[in-house]
């Protein structure tokens, strides 16, 4: 999985304060259960150790008498306890103590506690008291004369105290763990959030034709990234969409309005009595059938992009003929071309083999090229139509020595609509041409090579893989 997807950020903002919280939980609950029953096991083992050295020194009496004998008796006994004992006389002052260091002690008062009866203290010491620092339990002898007491102090209860204080500070760390899972998931989710209310504002302006903004994709998990470039790519081609809808219109308007202006002039001309002067009215119906003629290849351009558009382009492969058929179709700018005072060279490669193509589709493309090169080349130039087939490629060369194209143009004069920047090269037709030319070949798993330089022509070569039929 990776670290910047949204699936990780949606596991992490949800786990993060787990992570956060368990680990201090289980230390507390470790700790908490190890000194809770620590100590309450001790202060038991306490209660218990001082109600034996309290029975067995109540029927020693003499030791509340003897010091020597009081000392002689903790040294005895001392060893098998687990805390310092204390023996206390009936006022609650030290007599004597198993702790060396507590010989300043002796005389002091260590007990005020009130005198309770031997069961009543034996029931209390008895308790579970983890929060006990000491146990005094009275020294009775049997007649009931009260001796003296025995206190013990709990010897873990320092560490029981500093576990009071660890639970405090642990609480404290689960309490700012939470919060901090909580405002990290917070900010991620809101992140997240921000991130989608862009994209569905983006998308609204789009609908709504409002102003674009493409969407910054740098910094996102990878589905928000795919998600914006998905958008931006849709976004671009719409406003590509849209600036080719005018350009179209535009194209239309100008090229559909300039034949018909012609033809109504010839047929106002007609009317008016031209028809009588026979070579007038040759003349004029000429000029009516070239902008006729026009007008039908404007119409196979925008029927050749709309089959585009619309994905129809299918070719429909047969056997052909290639040098029969390259004669066929340039005849007519042949023709047209030695009418403009062209030079026309033809070097058709002779006997090539009969290959599968769609003869129809590229007919048209070779045609675009033809007339773009007939069109744009000055009086006195050369047109030369080649072919041959070599290493199963099929060639078909168109050469002219018109004006030229620029390197920064020549691989924008193949986008629709597109005529170039100069006056001298596309200046004319709706720039859709080597576009469907492109498309054509493209499809029959072809490209077309363009070799051009400003002053010196151009040469457009189409190559397409082919087997022999």
């Amino acid at each position: 999985m990776k670290p910047r997807s949204l699936r990780f950020r949606l596991i992490v903002s949800n786990l993060l304060p787990l992570f956060l919280v368990l680990p201090f939980v289980g230390l507390l609950m470790i700790y908490l259960l190890e000194t809770q029953g620590i100590v309450a096991s001790v202060s038991r083992d306490l209660s218990r150790q001082a109600i034996l050295v309290a029975d067995t020194a109540s029927v020693q009496p003499d030791i509340w008498l003897d010091k020597n004998s009081a000392e002689k008796f903790l040294q005895r006994i001392s060893p098998r306890l687990s805390a310092r004992v204390m023996l206390l006389d009936t006022g609650g002052r030290i007599l004597v103590t198993s702790d060396p260091a507590d010989e300043g002690l002796i005389g002091t008062i260590a007990y005020t506690g009130e005198y309770q009866s031997v069961e009543e203290a034996i029931k209390n010491a008895s308790r579970e008291a983890p929060e006990q620092r000491e146990v005094v339990i009275p020294v009775v002898r049997n007649d009931g004369l009260l001796l003296g007491f025995v206190k013990m102090d709990n010897p873990i209860m320092d560490i029981y105290q500093r576990s009071l204080q660890l639970r405090q500070v642990t609480i404290w760390v689960i309490a700012v763990g939470l919060a901090a899972g909580i405002l990290l998931g917070t900010l991620l989710s809101r992140d997240l959030a921000r991130q989608l209310r862009a994209a569905t504002q983006a998308v609204t302006n789009l609908s709504t034709g409002q102003s674009l903004n493409l969407l910054d994709e740098s910094k996102k998990p990878d589905e928000i990234r795919q998600l914006y470039r998905a958008f931006n790519t849709l976004a671009t081609r719409l406003k590509n969409a849209e600036d080719n809808r005018k350009r179209l219109l535009s194209n239309l308007v100008h090229e559909i309005g300039r034949p018909l202006g012609s033809l109504q002039s010839a047929v106002q001309a007609l009317a008016g009595g031209a028809d009588k002067d026979k070579a007038l009215q040759a003349e004029l119906l000429d000029g009516m059938a070239g902008e006729l003629h026009r007008l039908d290849h404007l119409v196979g351009e925008l029927a050749n992009l709309h089959n585009e558009l619309a994905g129809t382009l299918v070719l429909r492969r047969e056997p052909l003929k290639v040098e029969e058929w390259l004669h066929r179709i340039t005849e007519t700018y042949r023709q047209e071309a030695l009418e403009k005072k062209l030079t026309w060279e033809n070097n058709i490669q002779p006997d090539m083999p009969v290959v599968d193509l769609d003869a129809e589709q590229l007919t048209l493309a070779v045609q675009n090229l033809v007339s773009n090169a007939i069109r744009y080349t000055p009086s006195g130039g050369t047109i030369t139509l080649g072919s041959e087939i070599s290493h199963s490629n099929l060639k078909i060369m168109v050469k002219d020595t018109g004006p030229g194209i620029p390197l920064s143009e020549q691989q924008k004069i193949f986008e629709a609509f597109s005529r170039g920047s100069t006056s001298k090269r596309f200046s004319q037709g709706m720039g859709l041409g080597l576009t469907i030319a492109r498309d054509i070949v493209e499809a029959h798993g072809g490209r077309i090579e363009l070799d051009s330089q400003p002053g010196a022509g151009s040469e457009f070569n189409i190559v397409i893989p082919v087997k022999p039929s």
